[in-house]
């Protein structure tokens, strides 16, 4: 399989993403629970850092042995490299499409607001 490498990777970031989310969680079930956030080791490792990489490896762990969610990566890879990604100049110019779209989109909602306000306390007073 060639595309391996970014698959493995992409578990790895997976990992990375998911230890922090679960730390947070763990912090804050702690919190509510009434109960301290120990130090584990020196000033940096916390018991809710520790549960959080217990379970975001055991859930990366998990998905990765699966075959399925191997198999799923796998078609995800591969459609992903069929993709035909724009170069920079072009992304550059879309961009200042996007944005000039939105300044004149702006301005055109800010010439409407300003009308119906006037006209609203035109009605009222």
């Amino acid at each position: 399989m060639q595309y391996a490498r970014y698959i493995n990777l992409s578990f790895v970031v997976a990992g990375l993403i998911f230890w922090v989310i679960f730390q947070k969680a763990t912090a804050l079930a702690l919190d509510t629970a009434g109960t301290t956030d120990m130090l584990i080791a020196g000033e940096a490792i916390r018991l809710s850092g520790v549960v959080g990489l217990v379970l975001a490896a055991g859930g990366v762990f998990y998905a990765w042995s699966r075959a399925d969610v191997q198999t799923w990566a796998s078609e995800i890879a591969v459609e992903l490299s069929k993709v035909t990604w724009p170069k920079w100049p072009e992304t550059k110019q879309h961009t200042i499409v996007v944005i000039v779209f939105s300044l004149v989109l702006s301005g055109i909602l800010a010439i409407f607001d300003f009308f119906w306000k006037w006209l609203t306390d035109l009605i009222l007073l």
